[in-house]
């Protein structure tokens, strides 16, 4: 039992989290001013707020404050004691021990504007936020905007040199410069658009049933044929312990590996670059997997290793004249494999060579089926030859390139300068494929999909494809919702170009 004396001195109740009062524990200190079910902010108004920002099961005290009580003014202290549903309230009847009321105005004065300060700088947050979130968007919507302005440019620069390159032996030599020049901006532009990307946390991995053979063997047979000197040796192991199938994203493995591959061959004027594939562990559902680049090339110093993956480095000074490229592919390789919940490790010694070392848990294929796709793997080999195709493209140089690659396939071609042209056309003959073009004047390729419900009947079935420079995934989706068959991606070689028709056709 507590002593009359003490009980008129404090208090104590208890609140929901709200801070509506539950219940009156013990106590009779300014008893009337505190009734069940109300809040108590009416009698502590100093309390709102603060309850909220409480931290969870650590206790908190509040001194030098007033409440009043039948019209007297009194000084207490408060201990604060929050649960995850209620709140413990204690309040001391402090009056005769605050004597001086310039203290306790002061103090009661700090605690007001110290929340308005946290208040301000709450406001100041979000600002700042909101400024950091549009500055985002802008940036995404700005190298939407570039890559789209680089790769058309680049489009025309790459399919002129191919055109010419067949036509004239003579020059061969120096389109093929010019070809490199191109495919070397293509990479940057590429480059910087993944690391934009995976910055922006707006990368995306599938997960797929891949084969890490049938990728190793297609890095290997890529740079087979790109490798400008044969004094280069490439070599691969693949251990038998390696599934035969796993869960991945064959795209990005693909890009970490011939990005590494691509610097090694750079770097090694003569000798060996190797891909070796080992499974370090396994279980009955994941299989670790290590992957080792290794070469024989001119190597880097500790200092050059512990700055190779930060970004726009090159080992040299005049790396990025010689050998291209804006020193962003390692930088791109280490967020990729980091994205894939992987490790990566260097090791390199001057006039010795690199090893590139990853290490990359998988999911295993249990049940192994081939992709549906794959029964129809020679419908690539069908000719174009007198296949109706329809090509809306409003850049003539675009379109003169689309023509030869068209005609070299002995296609019947009918080419025009907009969608509104195209929907003429669409409403009058049949055709086989019909190309659009992202981006036309009058109509675009997108507002013509819209209104594909009043196409004739004459193409009511005929596959769509678009010509575009906008490839992010968002853009792909969207397209294809349109109802598109596929997307032709600029800058496209003669090869790619025929094979997206190809893969479209019945």
């Amino acid at each position: 039992m507590i002593p009359a004396k003490i009980e008129d001195v404090f208090i104590q109740i208890t609140t929901d989290i709200n801070g509506v009062i539950l219940s009156i524990d013990a106590g009779k200190f300014a008893e009337k001013e505190f009734t069940l079910h109300q809040s108590v902010y009416r009698s502590c108004p100093f309390l709102e707020g603060t309850l909220e920002a409480l931290p969870y099961n650590e206790p908190f005290l509040i001194e030098a404050m007033i409440i009043h009580s039948n019209s007297i003014e009194y000084n207490v202290d408060v201990e604060i004691f929050k649960r995850e549903e209620s709140i413990s309230v204690l309040i001391h009847n402090r009056t005769n021990v605050y004597k001086y009321v310039d203290q306790l105005n002061q103090k009661r004065n700090d605690i007001f504007f110290i929340k308005r300060e946290i208040a301000e700088k709450n406001k100041e947050l979000d600002r700042l936020r909101k400024i950091a979130d549009k500055a985002n968007e802008e940036k995404s919507r700005f190298l939407a905007m570039i890559s789209h302005e680089i790769r058309n440019p680049l489009n025309v620069i790459l399919g002129y040199s191919e055109m010419i390159a067949e036509e004239n032996a003579d020059v061969q030599k120096y389109i093929n410069s010019l070809l490199d020049a191109g495919h070397n901006l293509k990479v940057i532009v590429e480059d910087i658009l993944d690391l934009s990307r995976i910055e922006a946390g707006k990368l995306e991995l599938v997960s797929e049933q891949i084969s890490i053979t049938k990728i190793v063997e297609t890095c290997i047979a890529n740079f087979y044929h790109q490798q400008k000197t044969k004094e280069v040796k490439l070599e691969y192991f693949i251990s038998e312990k390696v599934p035969t199938f796993i869960l991945g994203d064959s795209v990005r493995i693909t890009q970490v590996l011939s990005n590494l591959m691509s610097n090694a061959i750079k770097f090694t004027k003569k000798g060996i670059v190797k891909i070796d594939v080992e499974a370090v562990s396994e279980t009955a559902e994941n299989a670790v997997l290590k992957f080792v680049i290794s070469d024989t090339g001119r190597g880097m110093t500790n200092d050059q290793v512990a700055k190779i993956f930060e970004e726009y480095q090159q080992t040299e000074i005049n790396d990025n004249r010689v050998f291209g490229g804006a020193g962003l592919g390692l930088a791109i390789v280490k967020r990729l494999v980091h994205a894939m919940n992987g490790v990566i490790l260097v090791e390199s010694k001057i006039d010795k060579g690199t090893r590139f070392s990853i290490e990359i848990s998988f999911k295993k294929v249990v049940n192994h089926t081939l992709p549906q796709k794959q029964k129809n793997v020679e419908v690539n080999f069908n000719s174009l030859k007198g296949r109706r195709i329809l090509v809306a493209d409003d850049d003539v140089l675009n379109q003169t390139i689309v023509a030869h690659i068209l005609n070299k396939e002995k296609t019947v071609t009918t080419i025009v300068n907009d969608g509104l042209e195209a929907l003429d056309k669409i409403s009058k003959e049949s055709f086989d494929v019909i190309l659009l073009d992202i981006n036309m004047p009058n109509m675009t390729g997108e507002d013509l999909m819209r209104q594909r419900d009043l196409f004739d009947k004459l193409n009511i079935d005929t596959p769509f494809l678009a010509l575009t420079a906008n490839t992010s995934s968002k853009d792909v989706q969207r397209y294809l919702s349109l109802g598109f068959s596929g997307i032709i991606s600029k800058p496209y070689t003669a090869t790619e170009f025929v094979e997206k028709i190809k893969k479209v056709l019945p």
